[in-house]
């Protein structure tokens, strides 16, 4: 099993539709499911794009992070007016 702490968004169809029409130096934020930047994960059966951190991160740090992911998404999708109220905690436990 496996515990997985995600900073993030759920990915609603407007979000959906800017990352379909993200410029193409753009995507690697998050196409190649690479952890150094966003994923898009499952999780509780809605789609979250957001970042894997370590537990046990202290506020200052999940701060960061928090700042980190929405940087991202607002180069990923300039066209959508991200909140900073939109950005999450997610748990997500793998099992198998």
């Amino acid at each position: 099993m496996e515990n997985h702490i995600i900073i993030g968004a759920k990915v609603t169809d407007r979000i959906r539709e800017n990352l379909d029409h993200a410029l193409p130096a753009h995507q690697f934020y998050f196409k190649d499911n690479n952890p150094d930047y966003l994923q898009i994960l499952r999780i509780e059966g809605e789609q979250v794009i957001g970042k894997k951190v370590a537990s046990g991160l202290n506020v200052k740090q999940l701060d960061d992070y928090a700042s980190n992911v929405i940087s991202i998404l607002r180069k990923v999708c300039p066209d959508y007016r991200w909140s900073e109220s939109e950005i999450r905690v997610f748990a997500q436990t793998l099992i198998g």
